[in-house]
């Protein structure tokens, strides 16, 4: 739990470095906050997965990057890329690509790039303030991860 603890801290402080006051068009446009996740046809893992991301929305691209307490019950962080496939008044529909560090488990994922840092990437989908993401995944027996969360505009935007 220590792990934990201290990768969400860390995290956790290097975003408020980004919301920090040093002017609005700097901020997140938007913050989520991610409660779970569910594992498709697989069990044992930590389906509890508080985190926090904060994203930069662009003409084209959505950067995010969060803190967020793992699968497998350690602290986690990731950097993701949205690109918008379609996009409605209340929502939108995106794909999307980044890296997160696992620590400890990163060599578990056949995506893995070195011992602590993966490879993730699937489809993310927002209506009103709810998100779900579905990752396809073969790890442990699963045949895809769903994640889920609230999330909300910064009241920064351009």
């Amino acid at each position: 739990m220590r792990a934990v603890n201290r990768a969400v801290l860390v995290g956790a402080v290097w975003l408020c470095s980004f919301v920090a006051p040093s002017g609005a068009q700097a901020g997140p446009d938007r913050f989520s906050v991610l409660l779970g996740s569910k594992h498709v046809g697989a069990s044992g893992y930590n389906e509890i997965n508080p985190g926090l991301f904060a994203t930069w929305e662009r003409e084209k691209w959505a950067y995010s990057f969060g803190a967020y307490v793992n699968s497998y019950e350690r602290g986690s962080l990731a950097a993701t890329a949205h690109l918008p496939l379609k996009r409605w008044k209340t929502g939108e529909l995106s794909v999307f690509g980044g890296l997160a560090w696992y620590p400890k488990d990163g060599r578990r994922f056949s995506t893995h790039i070195t011992s602590d840092v993966v490879a993730i990437g699937g489809l993310h989908l927002r209506q009103g303030n709810v998100f779900v993401q579905l990752l396809p995944m073969t790890e442990g027996g699963a045949s895809g991860l769903l994640s889920f969360g609230l999330t909300w505009d910064a009241g920064t935007k351009r």
